[in-house]
């Protein structure tokens, strides 16, 4: 048996935690330790405090997803200040071995080996496919996506950047939520609409005035129970533009199958089930007959980028 450390590091969390491996075996892993970004000046004091708190010496190995493309000398994050130097943050950590990688190639691995009861069926085919790529996404901070590409046996975990193409309004309103992210940010997104805090930008839009980033959580809420007309309106354009750029992506990759993953995606389940988000995605003209086709399922398992983390690391050094 190896243990090692895991860690999901995002625009918002630190999340870390233990997990261990034992060959031919579905790594176990500890209840996670989170830490806010914002108020840790980084991933060293993040990684001390969890030793602190796990009452010391921590595992030589491990296995961390970072928010952010893993390239150049210092990964660095979209959505938090913090900057991890890629080429010495084994040497920094008092690692003998690391994994690395983006946290939804992260969540890729662990979409791979979730059983069937783990994969709720949406719309479309009940059963992600076998063989064949299938696109891995969920709305957090930003928008992660990844592919995940499974041929006889074998798995090949591709990272993306999707979420950052443009988004491709479908109606008057939506165009003009569009040209108002352009005013205020220079471009529109998907991710600026189909993320956490894309909830805020569509509230405002529609009238509803400015809101406190910090406290984007009371305001999904009150959109999910109906407590804020406004919000509740917002939380209806952003379940179009995700199924529609859901739809997209998955054209894009080629894939048969969309797995969507994560806390917030599993927090407004039922609106992933109704037929508003079914009709956004396979709205694709003369495509649509492919996406009717296409298995939608919602990843249910909880931190998935610890359990993804874990699966890489396994993977790579044959744990």
């Amino acid at each position: 048996m190896t243990r090692i450390v895991v860690g999901d590091i995002g625009g918002t969390h630190c999340r870390l935690a233990i997990a261990e491996l034992s060959e031919g075996q579905r790594p176990q892993v500890e209840p996670m330790r989170r830490y806010r970004s914002r108020e840790l000046p980084g991933l060293a004091a993040a990684w001390a405090k969890f030793a602190a708190e796990e009452g010391g010496e921590l595992p030589r190995d491990a296995a961390l997803g970072v928010a952010a493309p893993i390239e150049g000398e210092m990964l660095r994050f979209m959505n938090n200040d913090w900057r991890i130097p890629r080429h010495t943050i084994a040497d920094d950590l008092g690692l003998d071995r690391l994994t690395l990688l983006n946290d939804f190639g992260a969540v890729s691995h662990a979409v791979s080996i979730l059983g069937r009861d783990e994969l709720i069926p949406l719309c479309g085919s009940e059963q992600l496919p076998e063989n064949g790529v299938v696109t891995v996404m969920g709305p957090g901070t930003g928008l992660g996506v990844a592919i995940l590409d499974q041929r006889d046996g074998a798995v090949r975990i591709i990272e993306t950047e999707a979420s950052h193409i443009g988004l491709s309004p479908l109606d008057p309103e939506e165009e003009g939520l569009a040209d108002a992210l352009v005013a205020r940010y220079g471009r529109a997104s998907v991710e600026r609409i189909v993320s956490g805090p894309g909830l805020i930008d569509i509230h405002r839009y529609l009238g509803g005035g400015e809101w406190d980033p910090m406290k984007a959580g009371e305001l999904w809420t009150a959109a999910m129970r109906g407590e804020n007309a406004i919000a509740a309106r917002a939380l209806e354009i952003f379940i179009r533009c995700f199924a529609a750029a859901a739809g997209d992506i998955a054209l894009a990759q080629g894939s048969m199958g969309v797995a969507i993953t994560g806390g917030l995606a599993n927090r407004i389940a039922p609106l992933l089930r109704a037929p508003a988000f079914e009709a956004r995605f396979t709205a694709k003209g003369r495509y649509r007959d492919r996406m009717q086709r296409t298995a939608v399922v919602l990843a249910t398992t909880e931190e998935p980028g610890l359990l993804g983390a874990a699966v890489a690391f396994q993977r790579e050094h044959k744990a």
